[in-house]
């Protein structure tokens, strides 16, 4: 069924569909307009991202988490196994520096997991703690 627009008179098919039907063809339809109050359509980008500075070359060399890794997985005898490969490479690209804070606790927290499967059934020296722990249970008949 053919209907005339209501600004030219010129004969035009309306679209089927629900919705109220045209009254103007499609060159007299007036321009989409968005209204003013209308929200954006896309959130604006984040200008206060907060980054951490990198650490230094020294810092990381003296007490970075590559040299703590590498020298817990030596400690014992793991670091040619693959998970403590997987550590020593979460551990440098811990020390590389320049992630987010979110970046870096997930970096973290993967490290810690990775180390811990890595060390896994590993014979574990006693340390200070321990043998102050075991003397005051010899001490007290324990």
């Amino acid at each position: 069924m053919e209907r005339e627009c209501s600004n030219c008179g010129k004969p035009f098919m309306p679209k089927p569909g629900p919705g109220r039907p045209r009254r103007r063809c499609e060159e007299c339809r007036p321009p989409e307009k968005r209204r003013a109050d209308a929200p954006p359509l896309s959130p604006p980008a984040p200008t206060n991202v907060h980054r951490l500075p990198a650490p230094s070359a020294e810092s990381v060399a003296r007490a970075g988490p590559v040299g703590a890794t590498l020298e817990r997985l030596t400690n014992a005898g793991r670091e040619s196994t693959p998970e403590g490969e997987i550590a020593l490479t979460l551990a440098a690209a811990l020390a590389e520096g320049g992630h987010t804070a979110s970046g870096l606790a997930a970096l973290a927290k993967e490290l810690r997991a990775t180390l811990a499967a890595a060390l896994e059934g590993a014979p574990v020296e006693p340390d200070l703690v321990d043998e102050l722990k075991e003397r005051r249970a010899r001490r007290r008949g324990a």
